[in-house]
């Protein structure tokens, strides 16, 4: 199974990605991301034990010079979260159901969850994130 990729007019506004991608064995890491993108997702699974060494990451300048935030939820535990995706007119382009080990990035446009009780969820987000206020603007 592959990425959902949700769409408008060429415009990536999420990805959505099934418990069920999987990646070949040997191939190590698969970044399911295009490397222009501020979140970088890879997915790695192996059937052997496999060993990262010790490292430190570099500090490193952007070449992205990234101004639009992305967001990317894991669902760790939980069923039947609703996903709604919304090109920038707020446009419904696709509804989605999330369960545990599924994840999605938000790349543009909008989105909400219709999260249900004992739901556990991941989020990343670009940051510094300045709070709902200034990184937000909210449906009417």
């Amino acid at each position: 199974m592959e990425p959902q990729i949700i769409s408008d007019k060429n415009k990536v506004l999420a990805i959505f990605f099934s418990k069920r991608l999987k990646v070949k064995v040997g191939q190590g890491i698969r970044f399911l991301t295009p490397e222009n993108y501020s979140l970088q997702i890879g997915l790695l699974e192996h059937k052997k034990r496999w060993l990262v060494p010790p490292h430190i990451h570099r500090d490193l300048v952007s070449k992205a010079k990234t101004r639009k935030s992305q967001e990317f939820v894991y669902v760790e535990k939980g069923q039947n979260i609703v996903v709604k995706v919304f090109n920038s007119t707020w446009q419904e382009m696709a509804e989605i159901m999330m369960s545990t080990g599924d994840f999605i990035l938000f790349v543009s446009g909008g989105h909400s969850l219709d999260i249900p009780p004992a739901c556990r969820l991941l989020e990343v987000k670009t940051g510094p994130y300045p709070g709902d206020n200034l990184a937000k603007i909210f449906k009417n």
